[in-house]
């Protein structure tokens, strides 16, 4: 059963800022990448194409312990990428009310139990589909 919740109701309001405080405020560089190294501008000079293919850092160049640029591989880049329009569709979901109150009622649903895997999702198709 799948019910949806009325856009203002104090219920719906109050599932969004429970949910709204288990998301951290501030997140260390430590958590987001535990890989990171600080070295000074001098570093850079010592860099080929072989010893960046090599890298297993993420290297941050600082001036007089002033940062001053990111080195990081590529793929790490593209992640990052991908993982920012993640954020981009979870805020755009956040602030459609239709969405967020869908997103709601489905997690209520979730948390009831009242929720199928989708191997048996996929099973009862395909038996609806051998009846056909």
């Amino acid at each position: 059963m799948v019910f949806h919740m009325a856009h203002n109701s104090a219920e719906f309001w109050q599932s969004f800022r429970n949910i709204r405080r288990q998301v951290p405020t501030s997140i260390p560089t430590s958590y987001v990448n535990p890989n990171v190294r600080h070295v000074g501008v001098s570093k850079l000079r010592s860099l080929n194409a072989t010893k960046l293919r090599d890298i297993d850092k993420t290297l941050v160049i600082q001036e007089n312990d002033k940062p001053l640029a990111v080195l990081l591989k590529y793929d790490d880049y593209l992640a990052m990428q991908e993982q920012m329009l993640a954020l981009i569709d979870a805020q755009s979901i956040l602030s459609d009310k239709n969405a967020l109150s869908t997103v709601l009622s489905g997690r209520t649903e979730s948390m009831s139990g009242n929720s199928r895997t989708i191997e048996d999702v996929r099973e009862s198709l395909k038996r609806n589909k051998e009846k056909m």
